[in-house]
């Protein structure tokens, strides 16, 4: 007899929280998916629902920033933080990762890719006619299938190998076979579920447009080029796994290559610009965005920032808006990996020490990242810290797609067209021309390098070197860690619990 088990996915509800609404530009509110006898019946419902595949990515990423714990603070290269989760998570500088709050489970993933799936289902079943052009209903189609690939390609960076669900999960029904007992399903391996979001994402591909920095939804909402910029980091994230499979690599190349060529971004000169263009970056949709969460007050799309909670400016700043050190923000740490090649005589007018953090140079409690810091008052309190955040959390933006490209070329033994890559990026910040030897270790040190430093706060370091297999500065990595995967986050007791066809990975087995 089949024992009592079921996927760990919830029936998706509506839900409204501060951060997540994108009524602002559609002028609608998220919504519940319903049955298709009464309702989508027009592409304003269509939009709702997309508007609440974005709000449930957003939901994922960002409670208790999330994106930051998995993806940033494990690198040990610019950021040491004090938030109690990481405390735990630290456990001494162990990293042995005994789960706190949201971090624990991929549930948030799950519903966004659910939500994605279903609209891909019904809009596709949709006459044409109910949408103003046919391109539209492409573009609904795309976006839907974009945030499908990117909840699925974050839950394989941090998790390896994990449950793929083949259909849309809207009733409890289906979650029950016909004999009465729960559903099971197991993970899939991770090689698996990478070809799953690469056919997501060329379907993204295939049915959007690009777009132009003058358009209300740039950046903010997917287009071609942040499908194109998914394609080259999935790829290559691939090809890692993959015994740097040639194939797997000239496509990351190739999407990288379109983003640059097509997407009508362009960098920031952040010695041109200065403080101007950084906090135009920050503060989202500018000329270099390729897909960024939206955080702006401007389209009811922020939340209140306090000085305890666990918000990004919360994580990663403590002033000047938070009025200090608060016991959470980040504090200077001189023996992380990063300070020390930033402390090399090349990195001496690297303009981003100073427009990136805050008293970078005097290393110590008060230094920390400013990507966060941008904030309105708010007119209904009288209370000098009563701010909301103004900065957009930026996912994809071309800096990272030229130097993900330098790794792609480094990978393939093409070194010229690495070191153009990376010299490009590092000129934007006053950085002299890369001058080390050409070979793949120097090569793939040095595109790590700028990468910490370019992309601080952003959450891909941790996720960088796992693919780069670089792991120098890392002391809780070991070789019988790496083997066992120990690099992933283990999953969490609680799943398996309710899921016991789902096997914990080797290294975390009997550590939980």
């Amino acid at each position: 007899m089949k024992k009592f088990q079921k996927i760990y996915l919830s029936v998706l509800t509506a839900f409204t929280i501060g951060f997540s609404s994108c009524s602002g530009i559609l002028d609608q509110e998220p919504i519940t998916i319903t049955h298709p006898d009464v309702y989508w019946s027009s592409q304003s419902e269509a939009e709702q629902a997309l508007a609440g595949s974005y709000a449930l990515l957003k939901n994922a990423l960002l409670t208790q920033s999330s994106f930051l714990i998995w993806g940033e603070f494990p690198a040990m290269t610019l950021m040491d933080s004090q938030f109690w989760i990481m405390d735990y998570i630290e456990n001494s500088g162990n990293y042995s990762l005994p789960y706190r709050g949201e971090t624990a489970e991929w549930k948030l993933f799950y519903r966004a890719a659910n939500w994605a799936f279903t609209i891909e289902k019904y809009v596709n079943g949709m006459p044409e006619e109910l949408f103003a052009t046919s391109q539209e209903k492409d573009r609904i189609l795309g976006e839907a299938a974009f945030v499908r690939a990117l909840s699925y390609f974050y839950m394989a960076r941090i998790w390896g190998d994990v449950p793929i669900v083949h259909e849309s999960i809207e009733t409890s029904d289906q979650l029950i076979t016909e004999d009465g007992y729960i559903v099971e399903i197991g993970r899939s391996d991770e090689k698996e579920v990478l070809q799953y979001i690469l056919e997501a994402t060329d379907k993204a591909i295939s049915l959007l447009q690009y777009s132009n920095p003058s358009n209300q939804r740039w950046a903010i909402f997917a287009n071609k080029a942040s499908a194109e910029a998914l394609k080259a980091h999935a790829s290559l994230w691939y090809a890692g796994r993959n015994s740097d499979d040639p194939e797997l690599i000239q496509q990351s190349i190739d999407a990288a290559t379109s983003v640059i060529n097509n997407s009508n971004a362009s960098l920031v000169d952040y010695v041109a610009e200065g403080n101007e263009g950084f906090e135009s970056m920050v503060r989202g949709q500018s000329k270099t965005g390729l897909f960024e969460l939206n955080v702006s007050t401007d389209v009811d799309e922020s939340y209140r920032v306090t000085n305890s909670n666990s918000t990004p400016p919360g994580l990663t700043i403590n002033q000047p808006i938070l009025g200090g050190n608060n016991g959470t923000a980040p504090v200077g740490n001189p023996d992380l990996y990063g300070f020390e090649f930033m402390a090399q005589p090349e990195r001496d007018a690297d303009v981003r020490k100073d427009l990136f953090f805050f008293d970078f140079e005097d290393m110590g409690p008060s230094t920390f990242p400013m990507k966060y810091a941008l904030s309105s008052d708010d007119p209904d309190s009288e209370d000098t810290y009563a701010v909301f955040s103004e900065a957009n959390i930026l996912i994809f933006r071309l800096a990272d797609i030229y130097l993900l490209r330098a790794e792609a070329y480094t990978r393939q033994g093409n070194y010229a067209s690495a070191i153009s890559d990376l010299d490009l990026v590092r000129s934007k910040a006053g950085v002299p021309a890369y001058e080390g030897p050409s070979d793949r270790p120097s090569l793939i040190k040095a595109v790590f390098d700028e990468r910490a430093i370019e992309l601080v706060a952003e959450g891909h370091v941790a996720f960088d070197r796992i693919r780069m297999d670089y792991f120098e500065g890392v002391s809780w990595m070991g070789s019988d860690r790496k083997a066992k995967k120990g690099y992933f986050w283990p999953v969490s007791p609680s799943i398996i619990i309710k899921n016991p066809s789902i096997v914990q990975t080797e290294y975390w087995q009997g550590r939980l």
